[in-house]
């Protein structure tokens, strides 16, 4: 016999997700399939994934199809698991903060675990069950307003693709699951496996822009019953040139400090910003498809093609050009 007879091997890290009705598939299959391709690249178990739900058996996703599920009560909890609460739309995620068993089971067991967190809109769960109090996390772009409404308590990054805070990993929505699934598994086994894993799953290991690139500012409501809906058409329809602020009070009949004041409260974001953001969506899903980087610049009036440049990346996190490769 030799030493390494003697030498017990290193138990495989534990990855559970927590499943209920009308779950969102990818937000489960996605961050899995890194987990498990790893156990494959490996040649070893490296983890021992499992779905958990409040009743042990079949659980139909949002999709139609349903995945087996362990109950709560098997889970083991200690210092190599990892609690994931993955996401769902509106109706379902509702149920689901309802479901006591469900909720209080985190409240008791994802502060023992090594990390708990959660893909997309299972964000809320977490916050449901108390465990967001003064953290900073994110969600899913069309829910950070209401989440941030709900708990003064929290910060809620708008941008970030996906969020750690101490314990807490939190991602923006469905297939950023498998970005942070990936930087868990670069701190857990090393970047070597993880762009192995990466190149498997035909993946980005560090995906270009943030969650802003798929937001429209263009289909925000406004928080008031006065729209602005005709002057964000008329605004439409000025896109290629640089309205000023004055300029958009004047189509409103206001001073241009009431119409600030009044904008920002209906909207929750300045005009100018408001208006920039469309000019950069335009120049995103129009302009950049059909033309150079150069000629998207020109036609909305820019001084320089680095301005344009500048403006982009700042609403995008990306350049212009990449925005063109991966559309």
């Amino acid at each position: 016999m030799t030493l390494l007879d003697y030498i017990t091997p290193m138990a495989a890290r534990r990855i559970y997700f927590l499943i209920y009705p009308g779950f969102e598939l990818l937000d489960l299959s996605g961050p899995s399939s890194v987990f498990t391709a790893a156990n494959g690249l490996a040649g070893e178990p490296l983890y021992e994934v499992k779905t958990l739900a409040s009743q042990a058996g079949p659980v139909t996703s949002s999709a139609g199809i349903s995945v087996l599920a362990d109950s709560l009560r098997s889970a083991r909890i200690d210092s190599t698991t990892t609690v994931f609460v993955v996401g769902a739309v509106a109706a379902p995620l509702t149920e689901a903060s309802r479901d006591t068993k469900l909720n209080n089971w985190l409240k008791k067991n994802a502060p023992l675990a090594e990390r708990f967190g959660s893909i997309c809109s299972g964000t809320f769960l977490l916050h449901t069950a108390g465990l967001l109090s003064n953290k900073t996390v994110t969600t899913h772009w069309a829910g950070c307003e209401i989440l941030q409404h709900q708990n003064q308590d929290l910060m809620v990054l708008e941008d970030a693709l996906y969020h750690i805070d101490g314990k807490c990993w939190t991602s923006a929505g469905v297939t950023t699951g498998i970005d942070m699934a990936l930087e868990m598994l670069k701190r857990d086994q090393g970047k070597s496996l993880m762009q192995s894993v990466a190149k498997y799953l035909v993946v980005y290991t560090q995906r270009p822009g943030k969650q802003s690139q798929f937001a429209q500012i263009q289909d925000m409501k406004p928080n008031e019953e006065d729209s602005f809906a005709e002057l964000i058409s008329w605004l439409k329809n000025n896109i290629t040139r640089p309205v000023k602020i004055n300029e958009m009070a004047d189509y409103m009949c206001m001073s241009e400090r009431s119409f600030q004041r009044k904008f920002t409260a209906s909207f929750s974001v300045a005009p100018a910003r408001f208006y920039e953001r469309m000019r950069m969506e335009y120049a995103r899903d129009f302009l950049l498809p059909k033309q150079s980087v150069e000629i998207a610049a020109h036609t909305l009036g820019y001084r320089s093609v680095a301005a344009f440049r500048t403006s982009f990346e700042k609403h995008f996190g990306l350049s212009p050009s990449t925005s063109q490769q991966i559309r």
